[in-house]
């Protein structure tokens, strides 16, 4: 049908949607009213209904016509209170609305549409209504809803929503606009009619199944609304616009310098309002996707015989429209898992003791200049050995791997491509090709989505997203000869190391270089190597006095990492454009950009890095390693570097005086009169072999060795490990039995294998005792050692402290809790010199005694802070209450020095009596 007047057909469409896109959720809350019936409410729907009906018998669209007057029949009914809805009543309403919405958006093909099947249902539920019967008006309600429940729309449209996904997924992932611009393949409004129900005479012929709320696939509308304020102000800055272009050529025509410079800020102010006004347009808000979601709850939640509520928070937060209209079919895939695979059923919900409704609780809002949206459930949550074993059995992971995962890792295995939790396979879940997709979808716009379970009680799938894809923030980086731009919504933060600073802060880890960042290991990946520019000398040259390295720490979904790059420019906005097809599918590069001097930069894809440079696998070896040893016994714990001095002999090293790791070749080793050498930045590092020294087997040949390198009395010293295993947190309940030997602290079970605990500087002295010679001796007056008085909970720490000073020449009382050090000073016959304490203590901790020592008449004490605990936080705290030093509890040379500065020629001076504690 061709209508004659073609604007005055896109007005009829226009309007009939801006009715339509309120029908649905108006019946829905007509339907949960019942027979409170709102007739506001209802006279709502009933003038939109009507005014599309109007519209479409003036355009000539009769079927439009003939399906909007069997709405509005009953409509007209509800709001006189001569017809009570109900749920099957409203549901025949509701698909009858959905065809309604899919004849306007096909209103020139509209006439040839069959309705029948909708109108006749419509024209049943009015006549019997008109006649008084309620029954059959529920009778016949019920057995259509049971009817369409078995048709193909619903089954037909899951498969065409996931299929879609699925494809999309295949697609381009550096052009993340492009599908939201492409015209979507319709569903077909025909399907098989079901068999004639029993309560009224059901027409042979084909009916029609259209697509319900879950079908339709986000089409990118040709039109957007605008607030009237907005335009306002667009108009506005074009007007300073227009007049600071005349202004510029006006001073460039009289070579007024000054000039040119006051018009160039005023259009760089404009400029960016202007800018920020353009973006206002396309701002909408995520309401619009949002609404959908109480249909394809009350739909689903039906078919699967559960019953479940949805609470939406922050509907008027705004997106671009491009990304709204991109995250529709993700989070309906959500949503659809949240109600499948974890919502229960009725009869679990209240077993478990919970509401029989459970609820989808949707929320948007801000952070950190970015959009987070929550998908949470209330229901069984996800049990994460469950999935690890489900995962071993389809061969997603080894046995070993899962053994090292932690449990939010093993949750985070639902976002693996094929893998799904469920139990069998049916249209709405089991084809293992949804939350991986859901994952691609959402980095395709620059954003991460993670997950979080409480097992037996809900899951929440948390997304982040840009607020816009047009202009991105970005930081210009160098690489070679090359500027490249990395998108703030990546980047974490800034860090530069000095010369001095990276042989401390940079470490090996299996053979993968790590960054030490406040306390944890952070891998790192060098841009150069990465886009094979060539790689220059990781050691700085030495006639580069002022070098520094530059580190970008970023983050991707799960991944956080550093990059390291050769220098760092400004921050620009940049406009994305897309790749050519030469290098489009360059897994490290998601598009280019011209900058401000005319260049072009191509963009960094922290993702695609990511998974190019497998950080994935080197973020777990640090990450879950060090999470995977569970703290018992004291309750404390240390961080220890594993390595292998032979395949069959495993070592431990704490990692507290390990100053840093080189992998160096043995052929760089020398030897100068029986002493193993390695020169290293002009200067000779001794090195040191557990075969010679303690019970090991030798090493066996090997091309590349480790040294793991510490300091004695400031001179460096290395220790030769072949193979280095892992970095951890372990316990400090030390078997100090089994093996007694000196240099050896104690052993420990780690992953199955008995691990010596080597004491470095004791190895070192057995070694080279003349290293030693000149270490300070405290003043012994009168034959009286100077006296510390420790307090450690942790047996094995206390132990180790406590020899290691006692060795030195001090008399220690060593106390396992910060309040029978205090009991124990006050019982007052201890004439005590320093007090060593631990922080972190169950009844009275460090700072605590500390404070007690000063305020107390033995304020005159120092007080000494033995811990891993030093955060800037924690050292304030323990200057405000007066600790005088801290010190970290395994570096023995540094611990002694401050005792013997504390000490000095004082030590013992006003001592006079000392019994036992």
């Amino acid at each position: 049908m061709a209508i004659e007047d073609p604007e005055l057909l896109a007005e009829f469409i226009a309007e009939s949607r801006d009715h339509l896109s309120h029908v649905e959720g108006q019946l829905l809350e007509i339907e949960a009213n019942g027979a409170d019936i709102d007739v506001d409410l209802v006279n709502n729907v009933f003038r939109g209904i009507h005014s599309i009906k109007g519209a479409a018998g003036f355009l000539g669209l009769v079927t439009v016509n003939r399906l909007a007057h069997g709405l509005e029949n009953i409509l007209g009914l509800m709001r006189t209170r001569e017809l009570t809805p109900n749920s099957a009543m409203v549901d025949v309403m509701l698909r009858a609305a959905d065809a309604l919405a899919h004849l306007v958006n096909n209103a020139e093909a509209s006439n040839d549409a069959n309705v029948d099947d909708h109108v006749m249902r419509l024209d049943a539920i009015f006549t019997n209504a008109e006649g008084g019967a309620v029954a059959v008006v529920t009778a016949t309600c019920t057995a259509v809803a049971e009817e369409e429940q078995h048709e193909l729309d619903l089954d037909s449209a899951v498969d065409f929503v996931e299929q879609a996904m699925f494809d999309e997924a295949a697609d381009d992932a550096a052009h993340p606009t492009a599908h939201a611009e492409l015209e979507p393949a319709q569903m077909p409004i025909e399907a098989a009619a079901p068999p004639a129900p029993t309560v009224i005479d059901e027409p042979k012929s084909t009916a029609s199944a259209t697509p319900t709320a879950q079908a339709p696939t986000a089409v990118a509308e040709s039109s957007i609304r605008v607030q009237v304020g907005v335009l306002d102000s667009l108009m506005n800055l074009a007007g300073e616009l227009v007049l600071g272009r005349n202004q510029l050529i006006q001073a460039l025509n009289t070579d007024a310098h000054v000039g040119i410079e006051a018009v160039a800020s005023r259009l760089d102010q404009v400029t960016t309002e202007l800018q920020e006004a353009i973006m206002r347009t396309r701002m909408q808000p995520i309401g619009a996707v949002f609404s959908k979601f109480p249909r394809v709850v009350r739909d689903l939640s039906a078919k699967l015989g559960k019953q479940c509520d949805v609470v939406m928070d922050g509907k008027e937060v705004d997106v671009d429209k491009t990304i709204l209209e991109a995250i529709g079919d993700p989070l309906t895939h959500l949503v659809r898992n949240s109600i499948d695979h974890g919502v229960e059923r009725p009869d679990v919900r209240v077993a478990a003791g919970k509401p029989a409704i459970g609820t989808i609780h949707l929320k948007a809002y801000h952070e950190a200049g970015k959009v987070r949206i929550d998908i949470a459930d209330d229901g069984g949550g996800i049990y994460p050995e469950k999935l690890k074993k489900k995962a071993i059995e389809k061969g997603v992971i080894t046995a070993e791997q899962a053994g090292r995962m932690t449990d939010r890792e093993a949750v985070r295995l639902i976002f693996h491509p094929g893998f799904s939790t469920a139990e069998k396979i049916t249209d709405v879940s089991g084809r293992g090709v949804g939350m991986d997709v859901v994952r691609t979808n959402i980095e395709k716009l620059g954003g991460t989505v993670d997950v979080d379970s409480n097992p037996g009680h809900g899951t929440t799938i948390q997304i982040t997203l840009p607020l816009t894809l047009a202009i991105i923030p970005s930081l210009i980086i160098q690489s070679g000869d090359e500027r490249f731009a990395i998108p703030q919504v990546n980047i974490s933060e800034l860090v530069r190391l000095r010369r001095e600073e990276m042989a401390k802060r940079l470490d090996l880890v299996k053979s993968a270089e790590v960054l030490r960042l406040r306390g944890s290991l952070l891998p790192l990946v060098r841009l150069r190597e990465v886009l094979g520019f060539g790689l220059p000398s990781i050691a700085t040259t030495e006639d580069d006095s002022q070098a520094t390295t530059n580190i970008i720490v970023v983050e991707s979904g799960q991944q956080r990492f550093g990059i390291v790059v050769d220098a760092l420019h400004d921050s620009e906005e940049i406009v994305v454009k897309p790749l050519g097809r030469h290098i489009k599918n360059a897994p490290c590069l998601s598009g280019a950009t011209i900058l401000g001097d005319g260049h072009v930069a191509l963009i960094l894809d922290v993702a695609g890095i990511a998974a190019h440079e497998q950080i994935g696998s080197a973020h777990e070896t640090v990450s879950t390693s060090k999470g995977e040893e569970t703290v018992h016994g004291d309750g404390d714990s240390q961080s220890v570097l594993l390595f292998t001095n032979h395949p069959l002999d495993h070592f431990a090293v704490s990692m507290d005086i390990v100053a840093r790791i080189e992998r160096i070749r043995a052929d760089q080793i020398d030897s100068v009169g029986g002493q193993e050498l390695v020169q290293y930045r002009e200067s000779s590092v001794p090195l040191l072999r557990l075969e010679n020294i303690i019970s090991a087997r030798p090493t066996e040949p090997q091309n590349w060795v480790y040294v793991i390198v510490f300091a004695i009395g400031g001179k460096e010293v290395g220790l030769i490990a072949p193979r280095l295993e892992d970095i951890r947190r372990v316990p400090t309940n030390v078997d100090t039995i089994t093996f007694q030997e000196p240099g050896i602290q104690g052993s420990l079970t780690i992953s199955e294998h008995t691990t010596r605990l080597v004491d470095l500087f004791q190895i070192a002295e057995i070694a080279h005792a003349e290293w030693f010679a000149d270490q300070p001796k405290p003043n012994v007056e009168e034959g009286k050692k100077p006296l510390v008085l420790l307090a450690e909970d942790s047996t094995f720490f206390r132990k180790q402290v406590k020899s290691m000073v006692e060795e030195r020449g001090y008399e220690v009382v060593d106390c396992e809790d910060g309040l029978l050090a205090w009991e124990r000073l006050m019982e007052g016959d201890l004439e005590v010199d320093v007090v060593i304490t631990d922080i972190e203590m169950p009844n009275l901790n460090g700072f605590e005694l500390c404070q007690r020592i000063k305020q107390s008449k033995w304020s005159y004490l120092p007080v000494i802070a033995l811990t891993s605990l030093a955060g800037a936080s924690d050292m304030q705290r323990g200057i405000e209450v007066g600790i005088d030093d801290y010190q970290i509890k395994m570096d023995r040379e540094k611990l002694l020095a401050a005792l013997h500065n504390f000490t000095g020629a004082k030590a013992g001076s006003s001592r006079r009596h000392l019994q036992p504690a």
